[in-house]
């Protein structure tokens, strides 16, 4: 059996993609570490896709899924007082774009959950349509604070925020925050971030901030997670003060030095 799937290529033709593709790449996402730890979610995505498989559209309305899936009892089940399926469909949705940013950057076939609907669009991802210079993914992990100053804890805090919001707008989806790894376990999260193949991500950033009384040192690094070796260091000297502009102006910096290191112009 086929289904019709819309193809990620900006056409209006429609491919079909066979079945049992479309369950492969299923077990691939349910095997991954991304879902393995969430029992609902696979259940709730394996009943989505083999209603999109049988094109039981009918099949994947609120209430069917709040029996189906979540063990609703009829009788009594309303889906204006119990919204279980709309915040597991949000749930659903964001862990997939984790998914696909992530672990299954580059995945032949994408299952995706569109706003508005609960059945599955499954997108055929053609290798002239994959953005290959989008493979040397970059983990953003949050700089340390080693200062022991009053505000030296909250400026660090604001300048994590303020680079990755610089990184984003200059390297675009490449860029991934430490929190999709570390939800529940930081233990976890930091050994999956040493493994590059655990995560699909090539680099990792991270640093340190140190101030004093008269200056602030930002000590950053960029490690290459599948070997563990550092391969790029730098130091940014400031005067010390606790400012928006100067958490600007340093993630400014940081963020010229990196496009420069990757070579991103």
């Amino acid at each position: 059996m086929n289904i019709m799937t819309a193809v990620k290529n900006g056409k209006d033709d429609v491919d079909a993609v066979p079945a049992v593709d479309v369950r492969t790449a299923l077990e691939t996402i349910l095997a991954s570490s991304v879902f393995i730890n969430a029992p609902r979610m696979c259940r709730l995505l394996r009943f989505l896709v083999e209603k999109a498989i049988s094109g039981a559209v009918r099949d994947t309305s609120e209430y069917a899924i709040g029996i189906e899936v979540f063990d609703r009892d009829p009788s009594s089940y309303s889906v204006s007082e119990d919204p279980v399926v709309r915040v597991q469909i949000g749930r659903l949705r964001e862990k997939l774009k984790v998914y696909y940013a992530t672990l299954g950057f580059g995945s032949g076939i994408k299952i995706l959950i569109p706003i508005g609907s609960y059945m599955p669009v499954i997108q055929s991802m053609k290798a002239v349509d994959i953005d290959f210079k989008q493979c040397c993914m970059l983990v953003i992990h949050p700089f340390k604070c080693i200062s022991h100053r009053g505000d030296s804890v909250h400026f660090t805090q604001g300048l994590n925020e303020e680079l990755m919001h610089q990184l984003f707008k200059a390297f675009g989806k490449i860029i991934v925050p430490y929190s999709f790894f570390t939800s529940g376990d930081a233990d976890t999260g930091s050994r999956t971030l040493r493994n590059g193949a655990n995560t699909g991500a090539n680099h990792r950033l991270e640093g340190s901030i140190q101030i004093d009384a008269e200056s602030i040192r930002a000590s950053i690094r960029v490690v290459d997670v599948s070997v563990g070796c550092i391969t790029w260091s730098e130091q940014f000297d400031r005067d010390a003060f606790f400012a928006i502009t100067l958490q600007e102006e340093l993630a400014s910096s940081i963020c010229g030095s990196l496009k420069s290191f990757f070579g991103h112009e």
